[in-house]
């Protein structure tokens, strides 16, 4: 398993499509033979109203609700891990440990609170993501959050796919929308 400190690697708040892009792109360079045990996940629903606990933008024991969150999930034989940049959980951590924190499946949301997960093959989101940070842009032309001081990321024939990533409508070339992406 790609063994990194958090601290070591790029980080833009606010971005964790970015980061986590960054992030595979370091297992392509340094471990690229666990690319392929390697797979992106997007967190959203239809009202992009997620709560997540265990957050670092999060109070006490307060969940952070996101339109979206992007986490990476590793499982090589019997090891599963979850690298999220913006989790005050370990990095990486268990999986079963991740789900058990962040999304307290033993609490009952309303239905429409309800997370699910498009999970895309690192391969797949290297190739296929790009971003020009548009949905980044407040009407007054400012940033909501500052954005990362490296290019926007392009990565195909596409200027701006995000959206077709955040999606959790139906299964497409950018991935597989699902219930849960591992079984605990």
């Amino acid at each position: 398993m790609l063994k990194v400190e958090r601290f070591d690697l790029k980080y833009t708040n606010c971005y964790c499509e970015e980061n986590i892009y960054l992030l595979c792109k370091e297992i392509e360079e340094k471990q690229p033979d666990m690319l392929h045990s390697t797979n992106v996940i997007y967190i959203s629903n239809d009202i992009k109203m997620v709560p997540l606990w265990k957050q670092k933008a999060g109070v006490d024991e307060q969940p952070v609700v996101w339109d979206y969150h992007v986490i990476l999930f590793v499982q090589k034989d019997k090891e599963a891990l979850v690298y999220d940049y913006d989790s005050v959980l370990s990095f990486p951590c268990t999986a079963e440990e991740y789900i058990t924190e962040t999304f307290k499946p033993a609490y009952k949301l309303k239905s429409e609170f309800d997370r699910y997960f498009r999970v895309v093959p690192a391969e797949t989101y290297l190739s296929l993501f790009s971003s020009d940070r548009s949905h980044m842009i407040k009407s007054d032309g400012s940033y909501h959050a500052p954005p990362p001081d490296y290019p926007a990321i392009q990565s195909c024939d596409e200027v701006m796919n995000l959206d077709q990533f955040i999606s959790m409508k139906k299964n497409n070339k950018y991935g597989i929308v699902c219930k849960q992406f591992y079984k605990i």
